[in-house]
């Protein structure tokens, strides 16, 4: 019955974020405002959006303590993760990557699935302080407690993260000699898994690479803010590029709800429910935000799909050129 539960509550989740997006609107309406949607602004949030993945796929190369993985294999590996983080439940696409993503760079999966842990809390981090200076030059608007909560659990995260880093050294030495107190294989591994995890999170942190990280992680949400100001732009809507930060946060925040796939429901549900809050028709906030939303799945669907078709491919060239090394 447990088990029953946690697999149906992401659906009833889903379910009544759904009903809440949609009660008092018409579908029909909503439908004809996305039609009607401009073009040309709508064709530059898509081009905006797929060179924001672009430029995450040339940044997750720094995130692995050495260069083991080339861009177009990069890009080939998170399109992949993220489609199936569409499809699937529980994100796992990000068990997804790291298995992938082993396979391209001939490392383990704890080390890769580092890499993507620093990926993400880098963005949560990113999102978090644009939302800090949003709530700072805005302090009259009506700023959602649990948003709040949300940027002050990634400042705690990223904090966390550092002094682990720090105390590693002793963390290991302690973590080696309780696994061999006990002289089990299984804690044995544990801590060797536990031990690659946390030097996969170390490049976060390098010196040498966090400014280019940290440039590189401020120009993809630079672009994906103007991307949610194309939307705006394209529905004539009556919000400033400063005041989409909080069409940003509230989309990207509203995705950690445990929900059905590609967080469909609860981003509409938050997101409009956001910038009602904020003076705009229920009607047109959500027509944006599925708008949004939409354009978000296909960017990724479209590669993502062809990248599934021909995977056995990609993996059967990378053991080519392995044996050619050899």
């Amino acid at each position: 019955m447990k088990k029953l539960l946690l697999k149906i509550l992401p659906w009833i989740i889903t379910v009544v974020a759904l009903y809440l997006a949609f009660k008092g609107v018409h579908i029909l309406e909503v439908t004809e405002t996305i039609l009607a949607g401009n073009p040309i602004w709508l064709g530059i949030t898509i081009t905006l959006t797929i060179f924001s993945y672009v430029l995450r796929a040339y940044r997750w190369q720094f995130f692995f303590p050495e260069k083991v993985i080339s861009f177009a294999n990069a890009y080939k590996v998170l399109v992949l993760g993220f489609f199936m983080n569409n499809i699937l439940p529980a994100r796992a696409g990000e068990i997804v990557r790291a298995h992938l993503g082993a396979k391209f760079t001939n490392t383990k999966r704890t080390l890769v699935l580092a890499t993507v842990a620093s990926e993400r809390l880098t963005d949560g981090l990113i999102i978090s302080i644009m939302f800090v200076i949003y709530v700072i030059l805005t302090p009259k608007e009506a700023i959602s407690n649990g948003m709040l909560f949300v940027a002050g659990m990634f400042f705690s995260a990223t904090l966390m993260v550092l002094l682990l880093l720090v105390l590693r050294t002793q963390i290991f030495n302690y973590a080696e000699k309780l696994a061999n107190r006990f002289n089990n294989k299984a804690i044995l591994y544990s801590v060797d898994r536990f031990q690659v995890f946390i030097n996969g999170l170390a490049p976060m942190f390098n010196r040498r690479r966090l400014p280019i990280t940290a440039s590189l992680s401020l120009a993809i949400w630079l672009i994906e803010l103007l991307a949610y100001y194309a939307i705006v732009r394209a529905f004539s809507a009556d919000l400033t590029l400063f005041s989409c930060i909080l069409f940003l946060v509230a989309v990207n925040f509203s995705s950690l709800i445990p929900a059905a796939p590609a967080g469909i429901g609860v981003i509409e549900a938050v997101a409009s429910g956001v910038l009602v809050g904020h003076g705009l028709d229920k009607g047109l906030a959500l027509s944006m935000v599925i708008s949004q939303h939409l354009i978000q799945i296909l960017v990724i669907a479209i590669p993502g799909i062809y990248f599934t078709v021909t995977l056995k491919k990609h993996l059967n060239a990378i053991k080519t050129e392995a044996n050619d090394d050899l």
